[in-house]
């Protein structure tokens, strides 16, 4: 799912409105009329939300999407906690101008990485870039195939469930959907997991902010969901235009 090439890191449910009137005559009828006409909305699909949408053809060429990547775990056998910044440079395709193709570069400490390049993609592959590092720590952790936990994880994307949320980017209150997960619940080999059983996933996206996606956040719970062990989050912090950033500037 990415490709690393330096340094050392690496789901329709309508929301409907049933609307009842009782009156009689032609006032009523023209108000009968008038409700008639409103539009009805309808949420996403999750495979709409994660696979099916272009989210950076909305980008403007030479824009890069920052990003902070926080991992947390409780214990030392659970793997290192860190911090990590994600710069996505978006660019034209060279084959195809239309098109786009990012890349990813990855700060942790003094510490550089890069992942990419994806081409012209629907979806945003910045969440590629979680979701494969999702694989190798599960795998790691259970001794479990990745190709067995990579298809699962498609599996439940594809089928999540999908609901309208708000939530506050760049200082201001936006409309969105939130995409919620957790995809080992009903695992027939569950019981291999352990703890990661209870993992939960959860998607924010809009339209109104850069890339579509704002944030994924991933947690593992203990066995009695005291508490988590794992803590995952990725969350978008500025988009910076080709401008701003040869003036030294740009959203933080």
């Amino acid at each position: 799912m990415t490709g690393a090439r330096r340094g050392a890191t690496g789901g329709h449910k309508n929301i409907g409105c049933f609307m009842k009137h009782v009156a009689a005559g032609l006032g009523a009828g023209l108000l009968a009329l008038s409700l008639t006409a409103l539009p009805s909305f309808a949420a996403p699909s999750a495979t709409e939300l994660f696979f099916d949408t272009p989210y950076l053809l909305q980008v403007a060429p030479g824009t890069t999407l920052d990003y902070r990547y926080k991992h947390k775990s409780t214990e030392e056998r659970l793997g290192e906690s860190f911090d990590e910044t994600m710069a996505m440079d978006v660019t034209a395709d060279p084959q195809d101008a239309s098109g786009r193709v990012a890349d990813v570069e990855i700060t942790r400490g003094t510490r550089e990485s890069e992942a990419g390049p994806f081409p012209s993609m629907k979806g945003n592959p910045i969440a590629l870039v979680l979701l494969e590092r999702e694989v190798r720590e599960m795998a790691q952790l259970t001794k479990g195939s990745p190709f067995y936990l990579r298809n699962r994880l498609r599996e439940h994307l594809a089928s999540a469930a999908v609901e309208p949320a708000s939530f506050e980017f760049d200082g201001r209150k936006v409309e969105g959907w939130r995409m919620t997960m957790v995809p080992f619940a009903e695992d027939p080999n569950r019981d291999k997991l352990a703890e990661l059983v209870g993992r939960r996933y959860e998607f924010l996206f809009s339209d109104a902010v850069p890339g579509g996606l704002y944030s994924i956040d991933v947690v593992t719970p203990k066995a009695d969901g005291s508490s988590n062990i794992i803590e995952t989050s990725l969350t978008l912090t500025g988009a910076r235009a080709p401008a701003a950033k040869e003036a030294g500037g740009g959203t933080p």
